[in-house]
């Protein structure tokens, strides 16, 4: 069923709908829910997709338009046209398919992920190729910031681990202003276990029975075997793509890692690439068992801030005695993340 987000009565505080993200509409309002939200928001994005030769705003690249939802109005921009359409390409991505998968169909999803300290809220287009997240304004204008560079830095290297960022958009409905990316789904396979590792282990444990994502404390454990050639083109990836963020003065990223059994012959099915790959995984020195990895860098928008430098000492002279914590400069970040990485990929003796 249909999950709806009802307006309080007129005599009550209009108070935020956490799973529209903090956005309530007027007490007059009739009741707002995540499908007419998703009609509304594909209409615009349409809107704003095909409306090349009207007449429309354009200011830094950025397209505007305006609709309704429920008597209410709202404003979508779609920011960095030209800028994301690049990295479409770059993707591989044609115009036609992207709109397809955004939309041709219904979204899915539209909850807050389990186990995400950041509160985000996720769509998903009708085939799982993509994925909406909302973000914070300081991560959307750190995105602006490094969009020519993530372009020229994924022409070089296409087989990159770096999750794709394909659209931004920033809508203002009922008063709030909710920014939103669009990125290439990281996980698009089923995936029986996920980890998200960062190489800390400063509040890096998930109770498993909650079914959600884990972490680093939960992989202490595990080791990830690959072919020689395909660890070494691993290693070395990550090393690249971790270089590449300390570049930009960005840190806090993590890898997530979908692990799920392998099949016998699935391994030529899978799609070319380091994303999706065939591997082995030995829990406790254990013998090692097929398994399909599907890996991807993501939340790489968090900037080495004023902020983050006073919670590193302050984590540094208390949690940092007895944990690895999260909060560190880019250049330690970098180092620590993919030595980490390249502890648990290991070379399989066959």
């Amino acid at each position: 069923p249909p999950v709806v987000f009802r307006a309080p009565p007129a005599t009550e505080e209009v108070t935020p709908q956490r799973a529209l993200c903090g956005i309530g509409m007027a007490p007059s309002s009739a009741p707002l829910t995540v499908e007419k939200f998703g009609e509304c928001l594909q209409r615009m994005i349409r809107a704003c997709h095909y409306r090349q030769g009207g007449p429309r705003l354009r200011i830094f690249d950025d397209s505007t338009v305006s609709d309704q939802i429920e008597g209410s109005a709202v404003t979508l921009t779609e920011c960095r046209c030209t800028q994301f359409k690049r990295l479409r390409t770059v993707a591989h991505l044609s115009e036609e398919r992207y709109m397809n998968s955004m939309c041709a169909e219904a979204f899915s999803g539209g909850k807050i992920e389990a186990s995400g300290k950041s509160g985000s809220f996720f769509l998903r287009t009708h085939d799982g190729k993509f994925v909406l997240k909302t973000i914070e304004e300081h991560e959307f204008n750190v995105l602006r910031d490094i969009l020519p560079h993530m372009i020229l830095y994924l022409m070089e290297h296409q087989r990159s681990l770096l999750c794709r960022f394909l659209g931004a958009y920033s809508l203002d409905i009922g008063g709030k202003k909710l920014r939103f990316v669009v990125m290439a789904n990281v996980l698009p396979r089923h995936a029986d276990e996920v980890y998200d590792l960062k190489g800390t282990t400063e509040d890096r444990w998930v109770e498993p029975s909650t079914g959600g994502v884990m972490k680093d404390n939960n992989f202490h454990f595990n080791s990830m075997f690959f072919g020689a050639e395909l660890c070494a083109e691993l290693q070395q990836q990550i090393r690249d793509d971790a270089e590449f963020l300390y570049s930009l003065g960005v840190m806090d990223y993590s890898l997530l890692v979908g692990i799920s059994p392998s099949s016998h012959g699935e391994e030529a099915e899978l799609p070319e690439g380091l994303t999706v790959t065939h591997g082995w995984m030995s829990t406790k020195g254990g013998r090692a068992t097929p398994r399909v990895f599907q890996l991807g860098i993501i939340d790489y928008l968090q900037r080495w801030t004023p902020k983050k430098v006073a919670a590193h000492w302050l984590k540094k002279s208390t949690l940092g005695c007895f944990h690895e914590i999260d909060t560190e400069p880019p250049a330690v970040y970098c180092n620590r993340f993919y030595k980490y990485l390249w502890s648990k990929m290991q070379i399989m003796n066959r």
